[in-house]
């Protein structure tokens, strides 16, 4: 009876060991998959690849509403391409006949493919008769862009800043970029905070897009001590003024 007892005992000591061999391995793979999965994520998110689209442009006083109009159409048509990744439109906030179009593209080849499409032919095409100034189209290269939170607030405030530095600044300025953006990221009120740089020469060329949930966190943002220091230290680097404007999104 004894010995039975044992036996028994034995065999569910085995069976026990390998349930938990299996709970084990099968915490591991979940764990692994997590991992990879997370990992997929930020590769999406900062890609190598990326490529950004900052087109600044003009219209004429009083054709603000027929540049909202082909902004939009622009957008719808961007949208619908392979490999783009968002369309922002923004709207100068003390000159509304001033425009941003920020779009994300997976890559070079996806961003050249949109500009032969017939959406960006139209847009060239009509800004020809309504542009006050000619616009200027610039891709980029990702440095900083992190997650960013829906902006659909009524209040919601964008900055755009773009920066031109003496080509030896251009480390340094990178370097202080990169801190103010985490910073930043983590300030009151922040929804999104990106720093690009200029796939053509000159590389020195720099553009910040960045949003607040109202004007009184973006006025935080700029009395804030890591702003002060970005502006210190890139100061004695700049080739252009530091000229930052605000911007409302055209939704």
């Amino acid at each position: 009876m004894i010995a039975i007892r044992k036996q028994c005992a034995a065999l569910l000591l085995v069976v026990v060991r390998r349930l938990l061999v299996r709970s084990v391995l099968a915490g591991g793979l979940a764990g692994a998959l997590f991992a990879s999965a997370a990992t997929s994520v930020a590769q999406a998110q900062s890609g190598g690849d990326a490529i950004y689209g900052v087109t600044t442009l003009d219209v004429a006083p009083g054709a603000a509403n027929q540049g909202v109009a082909l902004l939009r159409q622009y957008r719808d048509g961007a949208l619908k391409q392979a490999g783009n990744t968002g369309v922002t439109l923004l709207q100068e906030a003390d000159w509304p006949n001033r425009f941003i179009i920020y779009e994300g593209w997976k890559d070079q080849s996806a961003y050249d493919a949109n500009e032969k499409t017939a959406h960006s032919a139209e847009l060239r095409e009509k800004l020809k008769s309504m542009a006050a100034a000619p616009y200027d189209r610039r891709e980029y290269h990702v440095i900083a862009v992190g997650p960013s939170q829906p902006a659909t607030g009524a209040d919601t405030v964008y900055m755009q800043l773009h920066l031109d530095v003496f080509p030896p600044g251009i480390d340094a300025t990178l370097a202080a970029a990169k801190a103010l953006a985490e910073a930043a990221r983590k300030g009151e009120g922040n929804l999104r905070y990106d720093i690009v740089r200029s796939v053509k020469p000159p590389q020195s060329h720099t553009t910040f897009l960045a949003a607040w949930r109202d004007r009184k966190a973006f006025d935080g943002y700029e009395s804030s001590a890591y702003a002060r220091q970005f502006r210190d230290t890139v100061g004695p680097l700049l080739g252009s003024p530091f000229d930052d404007r605000l911007y409302v999104p055209i939704n």
